[in-house]
């Protein structure tokens, strides 16, 4: 049986597709958003898609579009409990996996083993579309 998700999340590597203007990132942003699909992208992964992304108008672009989940205080400490126990230091990638988790949600991020480990510690399986 087919596993459904409920929606999408974007990673760093989603962020970065779209800086760089790829055409199928942006095929999926509109795809999503035509068929009433909001996508959601973590706080963590904007400061990173910022600090490493010259486009700063294609990134606001893909925001307008998308919900920003914010991290708050029982956010950070899961998002740090759980980066202990899959033993990396990637914060951002942990955070996507931990929305992805509790909304259900694919992620369209480049690929990375800390979110696929984290996932799986949440008990979410992981459907990745790689950029």
């Amino acid at each position: 049986m087919a596993v459904t998700r409920a929606g999408l999340v974007y990673g760093v590597g989603a962020l970065r597709a779209a800086a760089r203007g790829d055409r199928m990132m942006w095929a999926v942003h509109r795809a999503a958003l035509a068929n009433g699909i909001i996508p959601v992208v973590p706080v963590g992964v904007i400061a990173e898609g910022y600090r490493t992304e010259a486009r700063g108008d294609r990134l606001q672009s893909l925001l307008d579009g998308s919900e920003v989940e914010e991290l708050g205080d029982d956010g950070a400490r899961q998002a740090g409990e759980l980066a202990a126990r899959v033993g990396t230091t990637d914060l951002v990638a942990v955070e996507v996996a931990g929305a992805a988790a509790r909304r259900n949600c694919a992620v369209i991020a480049s690929r990375q083993n800390a979110m696929k480990e984290a996932a799986g510690l949440l008990g979410h399986e992981l459907i990745l579309y790689a950029v």
